[in-house]
């Protein structure tokens, strides 16, 4: 008997809806329940609220930018979901210091539906990595 497929729960925080629509559209077919929201203040409030298995950050919002965002939800929020940042704009080397403040990926507008969905998948893969880690840590914590 198959089990049914989970459902992955992401959020996406974008000021242009035209992105929000384009990632909502490849993802269609894929089993993902999508939130989202247009900027970071709107994104906290989500997020105090709510789990998410992933998060796409646009990097360039108005009110507050991808990396201040990035910085509240691990910092104050204690996310440890993957948190994927999307660009248009500049190299993506030069977000590279984002990887070392906690986002799991930079993804690069414009990006390809194979992309999106390669880049979500290794950051459930890792994700559920992770939660293995963190159980065994734990049992190994109470022996």
């Amino acid at each position: 008997m198959n089990e049914p497929k989970k459902i992955n729960r992401l959020l996406i925080v974008d000021d242009d809806p035209n992105m929000i629509n384009l990632a909502k559209f490849f993802l269609k077919n894929d089993n993902f329940e999508i939130t989202s929201c247009y900027n970071g203040h709107e994104a906290l409030t989500i997020l105090e609220n709510q789990s998410f298995d992933l998060i796409l950050i646009d990097i360039l919002m108005p009110r507050m930018d991808g990396q201040t965002l990035l910085r509240k939800m691990i910092n104050d929020l204690k996310i440890d979901s993957p948190i994927i940042v999307v660009t248009a704009h500049g190299p993506t080397d030069s977000l590279m210091p984002m990887v070392d403040e906690g986002a799991y990926d930079i993804l690069q507008k414009p990006f390809t539906s194979n992309r999106l969905r390669l880049t979500l998948k290794n950051a459930l893969k890792f994700k559920v990595l992770l939660e293995k880690y963190k159980k065994i840590e734990e049992s190994l914590k109470q022996e």
